[in-house]
């Protein structure tokens, strides 16, 4: 067990609820592995209360930066003084850190590069055609517009969006149309038919009583299906993927790939994921 002293760096993971975060695990399992004195620290802080929680803690000299969980990532984009060009597109924040004099809070999203790097992992040596694949992400939160941006920077041919909240879905679609002409971005429905990738970034599948957040039915073989969700690592909407004789994508496998990114803006560049896919089998 690490302990904790006046030169620890602290690294507080905030969520509402925050019961279902890994990254103190995964973390803290790398830093005493690597003897280094820093902790990461689950932090649960209502939504009310958050912008005013991310002043308050990145003032401390100690605190190096903050991990950002659910609901709290659109909300960061205005709890910082300076969102990366990827954390305005998106609408998200997920890492929020200080400039190097330490006067500016900056604020970047990485769980769409997270994704994309499991996802090249999941694809191995099996081409994904790009350019003619179709993908539908549900879920227009932090996660699902980080995800939705990534795949149309990446140069997929098409993604369709569902939400429930219209509105929301709609606003990213816009952004995703303005900034990427290549993709046809659309509102879609939530049934995986069609598709060649479907992403479930929504909180359905944090417990194990959840409805699906989409209709399996007509899923094609070929289909990739990915479920962002952590809390539990074969989510229903994953076992049913599996029982159609679809490849699956565990949220985990973004989180490890997140963490070398997340070391990189917190101070450790070069940090390869295989560090913590070790960890992640002990």
């Amino acid at each position: 067990m690490l302990e904790i002293s006046g030169n620890t760096r602290i690294f507080p993971v905030i969520g509402w609820p925050v019961e279902q975060v890994k990254a103190p695990a995964l973390f803290n399992a790398y830093f005493k592995q690597h003897n280094i004195d820093a902790r990461v620290i689950p932090l649960k802080i209502a939504p009310a209360g958050y912008i005013s929680a991310v002043r308050m803690l990145m003032a401390a000299e100690n605190v190096g930066g903050i991990l950002v969980s659910i609901p709290h990532k659109p909300m960061s984009v205005d709890a910082v003084d300076q969102p990366t060009s990827r954390a305005v597109l998106a609408g998200a924040c997920n890492a929020i850190y200080k400039s190097q004099d330490g006067q500016t809070l900056i604020g970047d999203l990485i769980d769409g590069e997270g994704f994309i790097r499991a996802f090249d992992r999941t694809c191995g040596s099996t081409p994904f055609d790009w350019p003619r694949a179709r993908a539908l992400v549900v879920g227009s939160g932090g996660v699902g517009c980080a995800v939705a941006a990534a795949l149309a920077a990446r140069g997929i041919g098409h993604v369709a969006i569902y939400d429930t909240r219209r509105e929301q879905a709609e606003a990213l679609r816009q952004r995703l149309l303005n900034m990427f002409s290549a993709t046809e971005v659309v509102i879609g429905t939530p049934s995986a038919a069609g598709y060649d990738l479907v992403v479930n970034s929504t909180p359905l599948g944090m417990s194990a009583d959840d409805p699906l957040p989409l209709d399996l039915n007509c899923v094609a073989p070929s289909c990739i299906v990915a479920d962002c969700g952590m809390k539990i690592e074969m989510t229903r909407l994953l076992v049913e993927a599996q029982r159609h004789g679809c490849r699956i994508q565990k949220g985990r496998e973004m989180m490890i790939e997140q963490a070398p990114l997340y070391l990189e803006l917190f101070g450790w560049p070069g940090v390869s994921s295989d560090a913590f896919r070790v960890l992640e089998a002990i």
